[in-house]
């Protein structure tokens, strides 16, 4: 008798360790052939089911009615998220994607008129105009790093103009941006009911100037806008804007930075990028899913559901791996190669789907696309000039350096 088959041995699964998501493609294969719906425990004990590949994954975001985001999307809840209420009642109010339908569909309304895409495409010239200037004062030919010098400094810029926050203040957005971001599960982060507050204390401000002379700006319309004659209540606002702030501004800052690291170590694709005409735009896309800048989102179980053969039970909570449907074979061919030619701007998962699609995503594929086109058009070539610093959020794919240096 031929001696059967041996399922090969489960790899090391720890999604709560940023060191998991450096070289994943062992893990990814494993999980998405072999137990796609994977029961695992946090470091911090918490049981939840990993779902892996790109259709459950967007099986369970179209799913509301069955897996809800109401009670959080990280791998472990946050201390204050454990029982009580934050001590500052203007944070006694969930985000939006932590809301479900029929509400969540209200605030969405809301905040998406102030990202519509008559108003974001008019945004090109003067997003464009924002990357020339940053762009002007990057050096060339010697060792630069790509987040200091415009990774971190464009999106920060566009989110503030969409805003309406003084140029003068950028430098108080990006370190709450940076704080909020880093609370999301990052250990040694400071607590986020304090970088709120203060955070809160400045819109206040803000707030109260735009009632008093409104502007074209989206702090204007988030506190002006109405669904069925109703309002955002005060602490929705404040909310909304965060969220606006943090999103507007992460997403875009570490696809940006992922994106130059993947063309610094693909010389091939960054030529393709600087030769053929048009290419920009699916470039950005290709960025987007290589470099999936939120890694996971979680919902928890309704009602009994069955998913991928496993059943699941009220209660239960299941980690939506982002990061491994982009790398799903099924859906994208070779998907552990980076091809600025690929097709994959209605596949990828950067974004989300359905009920909880990111409401800024043309802002971000704009600021990408621009940044990418102005970059073919004056570096002839982008190579790595030492190793990359990572940020230590299992969440956010984030980046605190990227030495590179540009040839003109």
């Amino acid at each position: 008798m031929k001696p059967s088959a041996q399922a090969p041995a489960r790899p090391p699964i720890a999604p709560d360790d940023p060191d998991f998501y450096r070289a994943p493609a062992r893990a990814f294969g494993w999980l998405q052939e072999h137990s796609p719906v994977h029961l695992w425990e946090s470091a911090k004990g918490r049981p939840m089911y990993l779902v892996s590949r790109w259709a459950d994954v967007r099986r369970v975001s179209a799913s509301p009615a069955q897996f809800s985001s109401a009670r959080g999307h990280m791998i472990d809840l946050p201390p204050e998220g454990r029982g009580g209420c934050p001590a500052d009642s203007r944070q006694n109010t969930p985000l939006l994607h932590n809301i479900d339908p029929p509400e969540h569909d209200k605030h969405r309304k809301l905040v998406s008129r102030g990202l519509t895409a008559r108003r974001v495409g008019g945004l090109e010239p003067a997003v464009r105009a924002m990357v020339t200037r940053v762009l002007d004062e990057v050096p060339v030919g010697e060792e630069i790093d790509v987040v200091s010098a415009f990774a971190a400094a464009i999106p920060l810029r566009v989110i503030a103009e969409l805003l309406g926050v003084p140029t003068s203040d950028l430098p108080l957005l990006r370190g709450w941006s940076d704080e909020l971001a880093a609370t999301s599960d990052a250990e040694g982060a400071r607590p986020r009911q304090a970088v709120l507050s203060e955070f809160f204390d400045y819109l206040e401000v803000l707030i109260g100037e735009r009632r008093r002379c409104p502007r074209d700006d989206l702090i204007t319309s988030l506190a002006s806008a109405e669904v069925d004659g109703a309002r955002l209540s005060h602490p929705e606002l404040l909310m909304h804007i965060w969220t606006a702030l943090v999103a507007g501004n992460e997403t875009a800052r570490n696809a940006i930075s992922g994106g130059i690291e993947a063309f610094a170590e693909h010389p091939g694709e960054y030529r393709r990028l600087t030769t053929e005409p048009g290419i920009a735009e699916k470039a950005a896309e290709e960025v987007l899913r290589w470099t999936t800048p939120a890694r996971y989102g979680g919902r928890t179980v309704v009602r009994p559901v069955t998913l991928a053969g496993r059943r699941l039970e009220p209660d239960d909570y299941v980690l939506m791996l982002y990061c491994a449907g982009n790398r799903d074979g099924e859906v994208f061919p070779d998907p552990y190669r980076f091809d600025i030619g690929r097709d994959s701007s209605r596949l990828h998962l950067s974004f989300g789907h359905a009920t909880h699609f990111c409401v800024g995503s043309q802002l971000a594929r704009l600021e990408l696309r621009i940044l990418l086109e102005e970059f073919a058009a004056r570096y002839r070539g982008v190579s790595a000039a030492g190793p990359v610093e990572r940020t230590h959020s299992p969440m956010l794919n984030g980046y605190d350096r990227v030495p590179v240096v540009l040839d003109a």
